[in-house]
């Protein structure tokens, strides 16, 4: 919600329309928050193909104003946080601008569409009921002939109105004007994403804690924590690991678009493979976190479950992950921005993280050399592309991996201290054994590792997580995360005394 106000909505007005006075008063209202603002760009017929869609904005000369109108079914807006009564609502709304008659492309609109007494006058809304999970008041929201005035056009660099009302007769990009109406969506992608990561983070930092101090029965009489038993603590080692691995890519790719153009195909590109890679992370992380910790892990109080659906959430907004993912790769195929990495492997051991490094950057290449060649075959560009899409896919999920696992290993060379930079690497070695073991055929066919070392993973990663083990507590308490903000039962010292402060049974002692 608070990425849906603050980044499309207040953003996308600070940035193309900032220094127009007619616009203070409605920036002062989002910034005090006496109304909520929404972005309103999908449509129920053309999802995640904003460029084609059909709510139209026709200019009247005659008003200096624009009739923002839906035409059909499909056209109706299919977005969140517009169907609440009661709650004043602004929109930055994406309409398909038309001048004498002629398509000037997408662009976004301020509408007010809610004040206090309902949907304002031309506008329909209609809830689509409960999405269970997430506290979003999604509804298809329909224009008839809704008058907003000139200032309401953000067209950002390249105005395509005069002041007389006339076009400006120039030229221009309909896919650079696009561009610059989404660039919030950019940024939204990183928000996002941000926002599963940390999700992520917190549940690897109650379901360690709790695995550390639950305590079960074995032979002999001894009692020891559920992280003690392999089977458990490798679940969470493995997760532990490719959290702080795509943690590691989310802030490089920060650091990264901070240096950039937001609108550039680098940054672009950087922003969809990221976000592909650490929600669907954060999605196996969080339900491999809930099954650890039993069923306590489902109850809301213990915080975890209800980031299912917020990752879940996460992984289809701002541009579905499937499709930015082919999006990007596609983008890649093209060499746009995008040369292949022309490493060989050489030869190497399994605990030298720069022979891992060459081995993901030779497999990129060569996925990338497949899948050109692919997009060569035959006369129908669909076909070529349909075809073409999973290695498509698997270009651009290596491409994040290898980013991932480079940045790793220089956050690994930039520690201070030596044990520090063992408990990292050990993180960046089990990370790369967990995805090397999924193409371990491949490499074996490829040559690039011998059987023995295809044997050896599944050892390998046996002794790094022994490695690990003794410092899997001081990894999760190194994310930042205290349980005075998560307040969750389970991850507290001592569990069974947080359960008799939040459920109290008066004169019932603990033992």
């Amino acid at each position: 919600m608070l990425t849906i106000h603050y980044n499309l909505c207040l953003g996308t007005i600070l940035e193309l329309g900032a220094e127009r006075p007619e616009l203070t008063a409605v920036l002062d209202e989002l910034s005090r928050m006496d109304s909520i603002g929404v972005f309103l760009a999908t449509e129920l017929g053309y999802g995640n193909n904003v460029a084609e869609l059909r709510t139209r904005a026709v200019y009247d000369p005659s008003t200096d104003d624009f009739v923002l109108t839906t035409p059909s079914h499909e056209a109706r807006k299919f977005m969140p946080n517009t169907g609440l009564d009661g709650v004043p609502k602004i929109a930055v709304v994406l309409a398909r601008l038309e001048i004498d008659s002629a398509d000037e492309g997408v662009f976004p609109f301020v509408v007010r569409i809610r004040d206090e007494n309902g949907p304002c006058r031309g506008i329909d809304v209609q809830s689509l009921g409960d999405k269970p999970g997430l506290a979003l008041d999604n509804a298809v929201t329909t224009f008839r002939d809704v008058r907003v005035p000139r200032a309401a056009l953000l067209d950002g660099p390249e105005p395509v109105i005069m002041p007389d009302g006339s076009r400006t007769g120039a030229v221009r990009s309909l896919r650079r004007r696009f561009n610059w109406a989404m660039t919030r969506v950019q940024t939204g992608k990183l928000c996002l994403t941000s926002a599963a990561a940390a999700a992520a983070r917190a549940s690897l930092f109650i379901a360690v804690r709790h695995g550390t101090t639950r305590r079960v029965n074995v032979s002999g009489g001894r009692s020891v924590p559920v992280m003690a038993f392999s089977t458990h603590q490798a679940q969470l080692l493995d997760a532990l690991a490719r959290t702080c691995a795509v943690t590691v890519l989310l802030n490089d790719t920060r650091r990264r678009a901070s240096l950039r153009s937001l609108a550039s195909v680098e940054t672009k590109r950087a922003f969809a493979i990221t976000k592909a890679l650490v929600t669907w992370t954060a999605q196996d992380v969080v339900k491999t976190c809930i099954e650890r910790c039993g069923a306590r892990g489902m109850f809301t109080h213990n915080r975890i479950s209800p980031y299912v659906a917020l990752i879940q959430g996460a992984v289809t907004a701002e541009g579905d992950n499937q499709v930015v993912l082919l999006d990007a790769a596609n983008e890649m195929l093209l060499g746009r921005g995008y040369t292949p990495p022309a490493d060989q492997p050489g030869t190497g051991e399994l605990d030298d993280p720069e022979f891992l490094i060459r081995l993901f950057r030779y497999r990129e290449r060569v996925v990338y050399e497949r899948a050109h060649a692919a997009r060569k075959v035959g006369d129908d560009p669909f076909e070529r592309t349909n075809r073409v899409g999973p290695l498509a896919a698997e270009l651009g999920r290596l491409h994040g991996v290898r980013r991932a696992l480079e940045e790793f290993h220089a956050v690994t060379q930039r520690a201070n201290l030596p044990e520090i930079g063992v408990v990292l690497t050990s993180l960046l070695l089990r990370f790369a054994m967990a995805e090397l073991d999924r193409d371990a055929a491949w490499h074996l066919c490829a040559g690039t590792l011998n059987r023995a070392q295809v044997r050896e993973i599944p050892s390998f990663i046996t002794r790094l997580d022994e490695r690990l083990l003794p410092y899997a507590e001081d990894v999760v308490e190194a994310f930042g995360i205290t349980n005075d903000v998560l307040r969750a039962p389970i991850a507290s010292d001592d569990y069974v005394e947080a359960y008799a402060q939040l459920l109290p049974i008066p004169g019932l002692p603990l033992t």
